[in-house]
């Protein structure tokens, strides 16, 4: 087969065509030269080498049972083969490049398939693409030579700040994240791992060393790490709640620790300890973002030291007993965002620790991330970018802003030589149900992996045909386009934080005159979202197996919640303007419309929100627990059933009014019926 070419150099017609005709692959490799024929999938049969990585060859082999049946007898042998071994998992001190431990080569001809590689990763890898080559009940002729652009392709999962996912679920989402071949696992726990010493802080969804042993064992087969992602200095307020622990704080019963309080220091170099031994991982991210509370208090809390000087000593200790510990610290870098402690104190940067590494994290879709990175890059600080997937505080997933974010700050990153990519996904809001964002999850492995933008018009599209079967991908993708204008539409209309103005009383002055002067922007996102719902309906119906519709359920879910929050407002920019409507002295007939319009039994604006604010708690909980574990879950249904009460009120209050009400009375206002008890 003639030598490999680069796909970025493949400029000629013919090359453009034949690539053209094939599927697209995510992430897109490096190199690749397809032939002219094809290989039957069930001529194919994997070969005995145990040394093989067993990930792979048992991924090869389910595919090849999926499309072939159990008595698959294939006259061409599927060949491993790599160079080194011990090195399944990324180190200390990884790099990228054909030279790096990931690479590896794909060679599918007439006569053989063979899978060179430098680590069983490679081949771990090797296969993931194999297995998207796939196109009906063939494989093309094709030569592949494939590695990372960056070592370090992560994502962080807030496990404490909403809902805490079942271990099922995280283990689904390390397989969606091995498929799209990122190798990094940040788990981000607070005070909701079962420490030894610590029994006040206990509650019934705390990760155990158990849970956390069967994770890890988990991601190590798939070729993740899965690294602490702690917090030791702020984020702490679940310990300073207790009375026991609250005098250790910077601000009493606060949520920062003031470490030039002795005990606190002993405390948090326990837990450093204790991470350490439960994490395999030769990486610990400590934390250390967003410190607000020791400017709050003053140099006073502790003992005269300038918040700057303490945040950095506090760094340097914990840095170094990480390192004594045998492990490479990681901290988060406000620059831009949270307590912008990099950009109050630039000078910080040149005390760092020179084996830590920087996570400067930035979350907002800007035009440019131009500068932001240079104090770390002058400082000759490592740097791993970290992007945010826009819904802790959305309805749904703002994949417009998480996509700009991925793509703006990872270029950055880029020409600021960062190491890689870490993508968070946080639950601040205690309601986002993460399952509806792992297209944006797949985005940021496979920004990190290809040294080229991810085509964003055609993402979804791809992601969908390469994850669901071809019955309902088609659907699935139109789907994720509308809610991704949906939910934009949504924040133009309302403001950004979808996830709290949902809950915003609709006749609010302020809140009802921007959804009167929205009121197209609303109307846009609901047909938007009637679209999404329109898509997947059918393809809940054709969805062949449990996690396919699953997936569609979540997503209509989503849809449905947006469709709700524009019906709230819209419904109440049109009650107000019916009451606004009214003569000064309405007839009973007129009161007795404004009635039947706005708040009758069923049919009416009010029955409608009645209605289906209690279908979605119903939903909302349903999927809630598929995913999570019950803990907090009650927090956030309250959320739904103080949404029915208050149309409820309304409803009892304006037939109370009604009934009231005599001929030659003077018309009340919405005000006074909202005043009714």
């Amino acid at each position: 087969m003639k030598l490999l070419c680069a796909v970025g150099v493949a400029a000629l017609p013919g090359a453009m065509q034949a690539h053209a005709q094939h599927t697209s692959l995510l992430p897109a490799v490096q190199k690749i030269a397809y032939g002219a024929g094809a290989v039957r999938l069930c001529d194919l049969a994997v070969s005995d080498n145990s040394d093989a990585d067993p990930q792979a060859v048992a991924s090869l082999r389910a595919m090849l049972i999926e499309h072939c049946g159990t008595r698959n007898q294939g006259k061409i042998t599927v060949l491993f083969s790599h160079s080194q071994t011990g090195e399944d998992l990324p180190g200390v001190d990884d790099h990228g490049g054909q030279n790096g431990r990931e690479w590896y080569s794909l060679s599918i001809d007439a006569s053989s398939v063979r899978i060179r590689a430098r680590t069983r990763a490679g081949e771990f890898y090797a296969v993931q693409t194999l297995q998207q080559l796939v196109e009906a009940t063939s494989l093309p002729q094709v030569e592949i030579e494939d590695w990372p652009s960056l070592p370090y392709r992560g994502l962080m999962m807030d496990t404490s700040h909403g809902a805490v996912p079942k271990i099922a679920e995280v283990k689904r989402q390390l397989d969606l994240l091995a498929r799209f071949k990122a190798n990094q696992y940040f788990f981000y726990v607070e005070a909701n791992l079962k420490l030894e010493g610590y029994p006040l802080l206990q509650q019934p969804s705390d990760w155990t060393k158990q849970d956390i042993a069967e994770i890890v064992a988990y991601a190590r087969e798939r070729h993740i790490d899965v690294v602490p992602c702690v917090e030791l200095y702020g984020h702490l307020h679940d310990l300073f709640r207790q009375e026991k622990y609250s005098n250790e704080a910077a601000l009493r019963h606060g949520g920062e620790a003031n470490p030039a309080h002795e005990e606190v220091q002993k405390l948090l170099d326990d837990w450093l300890r204790q991470y350490a031994a439960i994490f395999p991982s030769p990486w610990i991210h400590l934390g250390f973002d967003e410190p607000f509370e020791l400017e709050r208090a003053g140099s006073k809390a502790a003992g005269g030291v300038a918040p700057d000087v303490l945040w950095l000593r506090h760094l340097q200790h914990m840095a170094k007993l990480a390192s004594d510990l045998g492990k490479r610290p990681l901290f988060w870098a406000d620059i831009d965002e949270g307590a912008y402690i990099f950009n109050k104190y630039p000078g910080l940067a040149a005390g760092l620790p020179k084996n830590a590494i920087a996570v400067p994290w930035l979350y907002d879709a800007r035009p440019s991330y131009d500068n932001l990175l240079d104090l770390f890059a002058a400082s000759h600080v490592p740097i791993l970018v970290a992007s945010g997937i826009s819904d802790w505080d959305n309805i749904a997933p703002d994949f417009d802003s998480t996509f700009t974010n991925i793509d703006g700050f990872l270029a950055a990153g880029r020409k600021a030589n960062v190491i890689g990519l870490l993508n968070t996904v946080w639950s601040d809001s205690a309601q986002a149900l993460h399952r509806e964002a792992e297209p944006a999850m797949a985005y940021g492995a496979i920004a990190a992996w290809q040294p080229q933008a991810v085509n964003r018009p055609r993402f979804f599209a791809e992601y969908a045909n390469l994850r669901y079967p071809v019955p309902i991908a088609s659907d699935i993708a139109k789907a994720l386009a509308a809610i991704e204008n949906s939910q934009s539409l949504l924040i133009q209309a309302l403001g950004s934080e979808t996830s709290f103005r949902m809950w915003d009383d609709p006749f609010h002055s302020q809140t009802l005159d921007r959804a009167k002067k929205n009121s197209k922007a609303l109307r846009d996102a609901r047909l938007a979202a009637e679209e999404a719902i329109e898509a997947l309906v059918p393809a809940d119906s054709q969805s062949a197996s449990a996690d396919d519709k699953s997936d569609v359920e979540s997503l209509l879910l989503a849809a449905r919640m947006i469709d709700y929050t524009g019906m709230k407002f819209l419904y109440a920019a049109e009650i107000a303007e019916l009451f606004d409507g009214l003569n000064d002295h309405p007839s009973v007939d007129d009161m007795h419309y404004l009635k039947r319009e706005t708040t009758a039994r069923n049919h009416s604006r009010v029955g409608d929100l009645l209605d289906l604010s209690a279908e979605l708690q119903q939903q909302y909980r349903a999927e809630w627990l598929k995913q999570y574990k019950p803990y907090r879950l009650q927090t956030a249904v309250v959320r739904w059933e103080a949404e029915e009460l208050y149309w409820r009120h309304l409803q009892a209050s304006l037939w109370t009014v009604v009934a009231d009400f005599k001929q030659g009375d003077p018309r009340p206002t919405l005000a006074q019926v909202l005043a009714v008890r």
